[in-house]
């Protein structure tokens, strides 16, 4: 209880700048939850792409099929399709692409929105360190009446920026680790698609 009221206590003396503050840090931790919730739920993983690709490559369509259907995730939703489409590969390629494209623009939904709030957190602390500043200034024409209005300008300018990186910092570690993660992810799927395409030109070759 105790820690709460600090921080309650440096939130007020912090000024009207910890209001956008508070904003930026609600956001950024509502998407970092959804985001992780999401991948967790999409991400079909690395140990399903190099089992379903080493089945295709040994042309064991069978256990494939049966891998996908009971894998959850994009990729394997998007393996399930292909292998169902494999008799109309003139449209099959485009297809794929298409299917790839969709699938990787959803792991990719909020993250510029991170990178927004990576780049305004600072800006928002350096303008809470402005205003507490210019309160500090202000206070030295009254500081007969009020000598501690000076440091509490001080103390404002100090909180903002404090605030203002520890949101930037954390929001930074959000967005690379999903940036990660959503490079992994493309690239099992556009390799899936690839070893899917290859296996069912090469079966229609024969």
């Amino acid at each position: 209880m105790k820690a709460i009221m600090v921080v309650i206590d440096y939130f007020i003396k912090g000024g009207i700048v910890m209001w956008p503050l508070l904003v930026c840090s609600i956001v950024s931790v509502a998407i970092a939850i959804e985001r992780f919730v999401f991948f967790n739920k999409a991400d079909s993983g690395e140990k399903f792409r190099k089992d379903f690709c080493h089945y295709i490559e040994e042309d064991d369509w069978l256990n494939a099929k049966r891998l996908a259907d009971k894998t959850k995730g994009e990729a394997a939703k998007l393996a399930t399709i292909v292998m169902a489409r494999h008799d109309r590969f003139t449209r099959l390629e485009s297809f794929v692409e298409t299917r790839a494209e969709r699938a990787i623009n959803h792991f990719e939904d909020y993250l510029s929105y991170l990178g927004v709030i990576t780049s305004l957190a600072p800006i928002l602390g350096l303008l809470g360190t402005i205003t507490g500043m210019m309160s500090s200034f202000n206070a030295l024409n009254i500081r007969a009446e009020s000598p501690l209005a000076v440091t509490a300008g001080v103390a404002e300018a100090l909180i903002t920026t404090v605030f203002g990186l520890v949101i930037s910092i954390s929001t930074i570690c959000f967005h690379t680790y999903f940036m990660h993660r959503l490079d992994r992810v493309t690239l099992d799927i556009e390799e899936i698609g690839s070893t899917l395409l290859e296996a069912i030109s090469k079966n229609l070759d024969v």
